[in-house]
């Protein structure tokens, strides 16, 4: 049996992850950092920052074996983002390639994410090397004084994380090792679970407050438009919003103006409300 270093100089990583709000760009960069660490490789891919995923997909055609798949969302809604979603749906079949799906969320409920990008990557012929919940400082909570997942990432976090690269790591070392059981992701109680199947953006947004553009703020400078992770922005000459929008108010954080509007007030007792309703623990967790 090879060691991990050997099979993280022989496999290498490829990492692919939407991010609007950083949490899972940091995970992806302590996945990242660690193989480089252990001797190997990697190449990333930010699906919402305009990357072109297409050198991963030519990596994957010639890796026959050899490498091993990172791919990161944050939940929203209970649900992996469509960019993940659609970057999995287009990937070459994976002929036994190792693939290791993690997300990130935000205090209230890690939902369904972890399992649907299991369950589209072993239908696609990938191998699960493992997977990570991670927990993070909620989306929707930026303004706040004390948000749900407040100084996570942490470096606990990161410790959990690059015990995840290791594990999947040795698997890799052994050369036919284990794949986690796709049941192994499925770990929502079943009652949660079937309200999670009911739930999508599309239904959210009945309860997602409205955006107002305070014209005489604006400038037109564009930065809504280039830090939208779906194309969801056009100026006309001022920002409106299609239905991409996938509601992760990038736009509003980043508007040097701020002249993008909206009140979260009602969002944040509500999200407080839920979190504690459901009490998921622990807020990190390593499947291998």
């Amino acid at each position: 049996m090879t060691s991990r270093t050997d099979a993280a100089e022989t496999h290498a990583a490829m990492i692919a992850y939407c991010s609007p709000a950083g949490a899972t760009r940091h995970v992806a960069r302590v996945i990242e950092e660690t193989v480089e660490r252990m001797g190997g490789q990697a190449t990333t891919c930010d699906l919402g920052g305009g990357d072109d995923p297409a050198p991963i997909h030519e990596m994957i055609k010639k890796a026959q074996g050899n490498g091993c798949l990172f791919i990161g969302s944050p939940v929203y809604v209970s649900h992996t983002v469509p960019p993940v979603m659609d970057f999995i749906k287009n990937l070459p079949e994976g002929g036994g390639l190792w693939a290791v799906p993690f997300v990130t969320w935000g205090g209230v409920c890690s939902g369904m994410a972890l399992y649907e990008m299991g369950k589209a990557l072993t239908e696609k012929g990938y191998r699960l090397g493992g997977g990570a919940k991670v927990g993070a400082v909620h989306s929707s909570l930026w303004r706040s004084d004390f948000p749900l997942g407040e100084g996570h990432p942490d470096d606990g976090d990161d410790e959990k994380v690059q015990e995840l690269v290791h594990g999947v790591y040795d698997k890799l070392a052994e050369g036919n090792g284990r794949a986690l059981p796709l049941a192994d992701l499925d770990y929502q109680p079943p009652d949660l679970r079937k309200d999670m199947e009911k739930m999508s953006l599309e239904t959210a947004k009945a309860h997602i407050p409205k955006r107002k553009v305070n014209q005489s703020e604006c400038t037109e400078c564009g930065v809504c438009a280039e830090v939208c992770p779906t194309e969801a922005v056009a100026l006309t000459p001022y920002p409106e919003f299609n239905d991409n929008c996938i509601y992760c108010f990038s736009c509003v954080r980043e508007c040097p103006e701020e002249a993008i509007k909206i009140d979260l007030t009602q969002t944040e007792s509500r999200l407080r409300s839920m979190a504690e309703k459901i009490g998921e623990k622990p807020f990190t967790r390593v499947f291998l």
